[in-house]
């Protein structure tokens, strides 16, 4: 117990994926380095040619929203909470300068603060996730990212063929919006999803949000559904930020899978109160 508590948050979400069974692989990219945490024996799949490719949220970006943390890594990571309850094959990959890294070259502060959702974020995130790729035989690839995992996951998404479904829960889809929303600083080197080009028809997507969620509020979500004119924001009216995610994931993901086996997914652009 005294040894966990000693321990840095990078450290902390590392201890919680082995737990869990994960292991983890750092790739390095022409800008950064990434961690991925990942089953054992998962490039080795032959029967599900689908891999599911979660984002991690923002993490701790700020201490006390005054001072620059030293270490923004998840202090609560749900993430993993939902990919110990998925059954398909899965893998987090990590942001750079999170999960240990925040000293290495060439990681400033910024990445966690003003630039988190950069171009050399996305760009370097993409490339990561293309090299892991190359080790496998998957033809799929459905994006899931939660709160600002969701931001990248569709700032990933044209970047990477494979890519067939983007899966967003709680995300923050309107950066420019959310930190008007809040008082915040503009986030001034990040891009904004909102105002970025069109995700491709062919690719699936899937934008869960809390109608108690006062971090990120369904307005936002269903905005940028609405903006695109594609896609569907879902709102499960008594959750928030962080309730009740976790407990619902088989569901969600049953949701999702069905809507996928089906042909028409009419109804892009509309809000779904759960």
């Amino acid at each position: 117990m005294l040894l966990s508590a000693c321990a840095t948050p990078s450290e902390r979400f590392a201890q919680a994926a082995s737990t869990l069974g994960l292991k983890e692989l750092t790739l390095k990219t022409d800008r950064f380095a990434h961690r991925i945490y990942h089953r054992a024996g998962i490039s080795k799949n032959t029967a599900d040619k689908t891999l599911h490719v979660y984002l991690d949220g923002d993490g701790t970006p700020w201490l006390q929203k005054r001072w620059i943390a030293d270490d923004p890594t998840s202090r609560n990571p749900i993430i993993l909470k939902l990919i110990a309850q998925d059954s398909a094959p899965s893998i987090l990959l990590g942001r750079p300068c999170y999960h240990g890294l925040s000293h290495t070259e060439p990681c400033h502060n910024k990445f966690w603060t003003s630039h988190r959702y950069s171009a050399p974020v996305v760009e370097s995130m993409a490339s990561a996730l293309v090299q892991w790729l190359e080790t496998t035989d998957f033809n799929e690839i459905a994006l899931i990212g939660y709160s600002g995992g969701g931001t990248l996951a569709v700032l990933i998404a044209p970047y990477i063929d494979k890519v067939k479904t983007v899966v967003t829960v709680a995300a923050n889809l309107d950066v420019k919006s959310w930190s008007e929303l809040h008082g915040y600083m503009p986030i001034s080197g990040s891009l904004n999803p909102v105002s970025g080009p069109l995700l491709p028809s062919s690719i699936r997507q899937f934008h869960f949000t809390g109608g108690k969620d006062d971090n990120v509020p369904p307005f936002i979500t269903d905005a940028f559904v609405k903006s695109r004119n594609s896609g569907q924001a879902i709102v499960y009216s008594d959750f928030d930020h962080q309730c009740c995610w976790a407990e619902a994931w088989p569901a969600i993901l049953e949701k999702i899978q069905s809507c996928c086996a089906s042909e028409g997914l009419s109804g892009f652009g509309r809000l779904y109160d759960q």
